[in-house]
């Protein structure tokens, strides 16, 4: 599967089981780059992207999606399914805020493919794209 997850500065992912941030340029972005394969996520994360027409929503989004599928993941662990990821993108606020759930992934264990500064409509976003050593896009 293909990750993508939003971060702060310190890899926080979540706050009181909520979203740190949104931007709707980011969301914009994503819908594009995902736009001809299926895009998993749960419910919550659904409630913000209601327009995707490739939305796929299931609580186990994690665990029903394919190789070549999407996932973006907001509120939940993700270390059970790390051998099903090949591809991650990382989009950072480039910020602090308050966390109580941290993104769980090693990154040591990755490669940094790409990264690329977008400007969004309420925050500087740094894409970061990794691969796995043992995988080849």
């Amino acid at each position: 599967m293909k990750l993508i997850v939003c971060l702060d500065n310190k890899n926080g992912l979540c706050f009181n089981k909520r979203r740190q941030s949104q931007d709707r340029r980011l969301r914009d972005f994503i819908k594009a780059m995902t736009k001809d394969s299926k895009l998993y996520m749960n419910f919550y994360t659904y409630e913000l992207y209601k327009d995707f027409k490739n939305a796929v929503v299931s609580e186990d989004f994690l665990s029903r999606a394919k190789a070549d599928d999407y996932c973006l993941l907001e509120t939940c662990s993700v270390k059970e399914d790390e051998e099903k990821i090949r591809e991650l993108f990382i989009f950072r606020w480039n910020k602090v805020y308050p966390a109580d759930t941290y993104f769980d992934l090693d990154l040591s264990l990755w490669n940094l493919a790409e990264l690329e500064e977008l400007e969004g409509s309420s925050h500087s976003i740094t894409k970061e794209r990794y691969i796995k050593g043992d995988y080849e896009i």
